[in-house]
């Protein structure tokens, strides 16, 4: 047993990075007490504001939007909540890629979340990992969650697998803190989440994060693991709430 407690500790740790997006005051000033959090890991943050991150252990990269944030959401767009699904940010995509460019597993982490503690992070296998309290397929969480946007979903599906009962096996994966690994099918994942993200917003759908993750994970031919990040979505804590406000 004792040589089994060795090999254990001294096995190498993952290669791993965290990263978030950080845009606007609300989310860069939450995303500095999150890697306060977690200082001896390594971070990448795609923000606005660079110059805000450069007394901490970050990368903190440049980043011109793609996709709404919160403000447009407080301003322009107001087609989530009552039923229609939380706001969705698909921004995300290019921090993990970014993440990935240097490791082999990329963990995203909403900036509105916080670390109690750190657990030791697990070997990561290849594809996606994600909390394992939203275990469902794309087509269960449609029909409790925003049954409206199911037929542009089953579109979605088509144009990426072929077939629209794709919804019914493909996973829908929760965002706030999930993990990428690399196993050389990371290209096709970020293009289908690119496509994904960009047909929902003609539709005019602008929530439904997680099933694009999904069924650009199926598209990938990824394996959706659930238990690998238990001990690290146990010692985090996410705020949600909904998109924050700009203040003043």
């Amino acid at each position: 047993m004792l040589s089994r407690l060795l090999a254990r500790l001294q096995a190498p740790t993952a290669n791993a990075c965290f990263c978030t997006l950080a845009i606007h005051p609300p989310y860069r000033r939450r995303a500095q007490l999150l890697i306060c959090d977690a200082p001896a890991m390594p971070w990448i943050v795609l923000t606005d504001e660079p110059n805000d991150f450069v007394d901490l252990p970050v990368r903190a990269i440049q980043h011109v939007p793609d996709g709404p944030m919160a403000i447009d959401f407080q301003t322009k767009l107001r087609g989530t909540g009552d039923g229609r699904g939380a706001a969705a940010y698909h921004d995300k995509r290019f921090a993990l890629k970014a993440a990935l460019e240097q490791f082999d597993t990329a963990i995203f982490i909403d900036a509105d979340s916080r670390f109690n503690s750190l657990p030791r992070l697990p070997r990561f296998q290849p594809g996606i990992a994600v909390d394992r309290a939203l275990d469902t397929s794309i087509a269960d969480h449609l029909s409790r969650w925003g049954q409206a946007r199911k037929p542009a979903f089953e579109q979605l599906a088509v144009e990426l697998t072929g077939d629209a009962s794709t919804i019914n096996s493909a996973r829908w994966c929760s965002e706030a803190l999930f993990a990428v690994t690399k196993d050389g099918n990371e290209s096709k994942f970020f293009d289908a989440w690119e496509r994904g993200a960009r047909f929902l917003h003609d539709c005019e759908i602008f929530s439904g994060e997680g099933g694009v993750i999904g069924l650009a994970a199926a598209y990938a031919g990824w394996t959706v693991h659930y238990t690998t990040l238990t001990k690290l979505v146990a010692a985090a804590k996410h705020e949600g709430g909904g998109p924050k406000p700009v203040e003043g």
